[in-house]
């Protein structure tokens, strides 16, 4: 997590401003309609899981009324029944013959049953259970026999009201009584077969679709059970439900308690009922959203922009000038007078300045280096001085004199290359050949007390340098270097010199005394009385930049070595001032 906040926080820094400023009014924007929208959401949805459950519950509470009605009615008929006088008296009564239980049957019995049925569609039929007397008769008069076979005899056995038995799985309802007689000692019971399917009919109109119904015992018990829904809720689910009265979590339910029988009737419906009504809500709080998140983004593009496009247009200022350098024309600035106009116009007044600053100081010491470079060539006659060596060499051929006339014609070449005819730009050819005459006619001058080894990669030869640059640096070697030696053997000096990816790499490497830590430390900085190492370093960057010039790497008792580095370019820009300097 640490590590994702520091890279989301580097990408941050590094972006535009532009797109820092639309990010953040981006999201000062989008944060408060986002809150608001989800704010208003959530109110509506909770509104309209509220109403829904309110409505599911006034519903609930009136089926649960109107089939508690049904109930007493079947409880009262029963009862009626079983308290009728003719019944009664019909099941208690000692017969002699048939003709008297005929009677009974047609004056007594069939009567009160027949007219039930006929006021209650829902009673399919009525049957009197006797122990004794009456004689069966049809489906109206059975005996205690066959009321034992019967499923709600175990729970009548022991009722002293009417009871109810209801049987899902054969889908059975009925309704029982016993008969109550002070004079009777017997067991006797009239008994109700309902239909099944038209009492709980009503359960499956409670709503057009996506909902279900639950009716438990006081045990739980499923008595009934409907759904109407596209993926049926599955059996073993039920009776979880019909367990620990729990659905799973994408369902809403609610009961309702029979009191004057201990059942409990459950109403429940799945939560996208709810959702499809939020749907088109929801839908108008994303399109509200969006639409925000349109004209925010429209306005907020113009505002940076506007905002923006002075630090920018001063931003290309600044890197114009930093790549080309400060003699260069700058393009008009935004006409505006607030913070960042100011800065822009400030800006331009410090180029200004610094510009004049360059003419006047740094432009008119690069002139002064050059016109004394030009004074010390021109205190030299050439023609006398080239003759006089001639005539010198010439003598020293005829007297036999090979070493007098070879430093003759070293100090010819190295006097030739130094002067250039008065050019600062030299091949390294010609660079090559005048280091190499100093460092013969300073072995000479040494008594051959030091070596020289030369090592030229030949595709140098015409590339062009400003002059005077290899041969201070072999000086040094010498004086600095080997001239300062302690350690026992012969001095050697290396000079070579090759290309490297478009580079022209010298390097001088001695065997002297090396260069303490301090002093290496500050060799480009330093002053010194001569034309030393900083001119040098000055001068190659003044001509091709800060990314070129010397490097220096020493241990003292063991040598030096330095390291030159210019392009390889076959002209030189002339420089005449600071504009390419690089930054």
């Amino acid at each position: 997590m640490r590590q994702l906040k520091q890279v989301l926080l580097k990408w941050y820094r590094n972006i535009n401003f532009r797109q820092k400023i639309y990010m953040v009014c981006i999201l000062a924007g989008l944060i408060p309609v986002l809150v608001l929208g989800v704010f208003c959401y959530l109110q509506i949805d909770n509104l309209l899981v509220n109403r829904e459950k309110q409505a599911e519950q006034d519903t609930l509470k009136q089926a649960a009324i109107v089939f508690q009605n049904k109930l007493d009615t079947y409880r009262n008929t029963v009862s009626n029944v079983a308290w009728n006088n003719s019944i009664r008296q019909a099941v208690t009564r000692n017969y002699t013959n048939n003709y008297e239980m005929y009677l009974a049957y047609r004056d007594e019995v069939d009567p009160p049953l027949a007219a039930i049925s006929m006021l209650n569609g829902d009673i399919s039929s009525e049957t009197l259970y006797i122990s004794r007397n009456l004689y069966p008769h049809g489906n109206t008069v059975k005996t205690l026999e066959d009321a034992k076979k019967e499923p709600w005899y175990q729970t009548a056995v022991h009722a002293r009201k009417p009871s109810f038995y209801i049987s899902r799985e054969k889908e059975d309802m009925a309704v029982c009584c016993p008969i109550f007689s002070s004079s009777l000692k017997s067991e006797n019971y009239i008994a109700f077969d309902l239909n099944y399917k038209g009492i709980f009919s009503q359960f499956n109109t409670l709503f057009d679709n996506n909902f279900g119904v639950l009716l438990l015992d006081k045990h739980g018990t499923i008595l009934y059970s409907y759904q109407n829904f596209r993926n049926q809720i599955p059996e073993k689910q039920i009776q979880a439900f019909a367990k620990d009265k729990k659905l799973p979590k994408n369902y809403i339910s609610m009961g309702n308690v029979l009191t004057e029988e201990g059942w409990t009737l459950f109403l429940y419906r799945p939560m996208s009922t709810i959702w499809k009504n939020i749907a088109p809500i929801l839908l108008m709080v994303v399109l509200v959203v969006l639409g925000c998140a349109f004209l925010l983004n429209l306005l907020t593009r113009n505002l940076s922009y506007v905002i923006v496009r002075p630090l920018e247009t001063l931003t290309r200022n600044m890197k114009l000038i930093g790549s080309k350098g400060l003699f260069v024309d700058l393009p008009p600035d935004e006409p505006c007078n607030d913070e960042i106009g100011v800065l822009a116009k400030q800006f331009r007044i410090m180029v200004r300045k610094l510009q004049r600053l360059v003419d006047e100081i740094y432009k008119t010491n690069i002139e002064k280096q050059k016109y004394e470079i030009k004074a010390l060539q021109a205190q030299i006659n050439p023609h006398f001085f080239y003759n006089s060596l001639s005539l010198i060499n010439s003598k020293a051929l005829v007297s036999g004199q090979e070493d007098i006339s070879e430093m003759a014609q070293l100090l010819s070449t190295y006097y030739r290359t130094t002067l250039n005819r008065g050019n600062s730009e030299i091949s390294v050819e010609d660079e090559w050949k005048n280091t190499v005459s100093y460092i013969k006619i300073q072995i000479m001058m040494h008594s051959r007390s030091f070596q020289f080894v030369e090592t030229l990669d030949p595709s140098v030869l015409n590339y062009k340098m400003p002059n005077l640059i290899l041969q201070p640096l072999a000086e040094n070697a010498i004086i600095h270097g080997i001239d300062q030696r302690t350690m026992p053997g012969p001095g050697l000096l290396e000079i070579s010199c090759k290309v490297i990816n478009d580079q022209i790499e010298f390097i001088v490497k001695d065997n002297g005394c090396g260069i303490a830590p301090d002093k290496l430390k500050n060799i480009l900085t330093a002053k010194s009385n001569g034309y030393g190492i900083k001119n040098i370093q000055r001068r190659i960057q003044l001509y091709f930049g800060k990314s070129f010039g010397l490097t220096f790497a020493s241990t003292e008792n063991k040598g030096t070595t330095v390291t030159l580095r210019i392009p390889a370019q076959e002209t030189l820009t002339n420089i005449s001032g600071f504009e390419q300097i690089s930054p």
